[in-house]
């Protein structure tokens, strides 16, 4: 029998993040024949049914065994045996902590060409939620002015993302109000993005004609956090890491620029990918120090480098220049204020999560 009832669903079951210590040659012994499993599950058992489901999430544990023989019918007739045997409930888990899937990998953050530091001056942040990875790449054009590209990359295979890579136009930072509408993408190439591990992989484009490949690495600054699939809005809300890509809120209001958050330690370095005053496309960053509760501030500074297509890319011939100062203030998770000022142009906006798959990612 595959089906467990609804009821299963609504299961809010204890210690099921903490392995029990356990024998799993004598839990398979157990699964298979002395409480014979295999009648209501696979063997192996398979994510995709609601049953197996459950038990390769909950069945780790043995608490998480015991919760299921007290609520699920199917297995409380294992009420007066197995659950009264703590030997078996330990033994039976760690068997069934041995066929969980892994967790899937989650390439949420900023890299850089690698090695790390090889290239520096140019970037791409990625914020992969569920099979899709969307991707702002901070780099020069032909004639060494900041140029930024976004891609939406689908997963097309195991580890392999790819999607069309976009140049946009659109009203400058400090139009108020800023009006979406007035937003305008061209396509300008493609992109595919291949991860070796969650820190290495490979960022092939081909932009304007040019195709170009390039070995690219996490950039390290602070202890990295650990992201994953967010359960709900309300894990979105209660995280005290901010690492994401954000916009204006209410989301999709200003919906033509972003900023992504990297957050290490105590530290923000954020990329606001932005227009000029003539409508250019615009980025400037900034490293934003914790400075109270939930307050990271920074100088904004705008860059001139290398074009793209360099070879070598010369890393000493980036130019940083002071631009202004930035301030992000959080009220909590999901919600934060992002006030700067630009060549003397102060402004500020409320900010938020940018969710695009499932309830988004969170990293902690």
């Amino acid at each position: 029998m595959k089906y467990i009832g609804a009821a299963a669903l609504l299961l809010v079951l204890a210690g099921t993040s903490h392995a029990q210590a356990g024998d799993p040659a004598r839990g398979s012994t157990l699964y298979h024949t002395t409480y014979r499993c295999t009648s209501c599950h696979g063997d192996p058992p398979n994510p995709a049914e609601l049953g197996d489901e459950l038990l390769l999430t909950q069945g780790t544990t043995a608490a998480g065994i015991q919760d299921a023989i007290a609520n699920i019918d199917e297995m409380r007739i294992y009420k007066s045996t197995l659950a009264s045997n703590a030997q078996d409930l330990s033994d039976l888990a760690a068997y069934i902590a041995t066929l969980a899937p892994p967790p899937a990998a989650n390439y949420q953050g900023l890299w850089w060409a690698a090695p790390a530091g090889s290239e520096s001056g140019w970037g791409i942040n990625f914020a992969h939620q569920g099979g899709i990875i969307f991707a702002s790449w901070f780099t020069y054009d032909l004639a060494g002015k900041g140029m930024w590209l976004v891609m939406t990359a689908n997963q097309t295979a195991a580890n392999t993302y790819s999607g069309t890579l976009y140049s946009t136009k659109g009203p400058p930072f400090n139009a108020v109000p800023f009006n979406p509408a007035q937003v305008t993408a061209t396509a300008v190439g493609n992109g595919t993005i291949s991860f070796s591990d969650g820190n290495n992989g490979t960022f092939s484009y081909t932009v304007n004609d040019v195709a170009q490949n390039k070995a690219i690495t996490r950039e390290v600054f602070g202890t990295l956090p650990s992201c994953a699939a967010a359960a709900s809005s309300a894990s979105l809300a209660a995280a005290t890491n901010y690492q994401d890509l954000w916009w204006a809120a209410p989301a999709g209001s200003e919906s033509g620029w972003g900023i992504n958050l990297n957050h290490e330690g105590d530290t923000i370095f954020a990329t606001w990918f932005t227009y000029d005053l003539d409508g250019s496309p615009m980025w400037l960053v900034v490293t934003a120090a914790k400075t109270a509760p939930g307050v990271y501030t920074g100088t904004l500074y705008r860059t001139t480098g290398p074009a793209f297509n360099s070879v070598p890319f010369n890393p000493a011939n980036v130019v940083a220049t002071a631009v202004g100062t930035a301030t992000f203030t959080f009220a909590d998770g999901n919600d934060a204020t992002f006030a700067y000022i630009v060549n003397g142009i102060a402004q500020k906006k409320a900010i938020t999560r940018e969710i695009f798959g499932g309830s988004g990612t969170v990293c902690q």
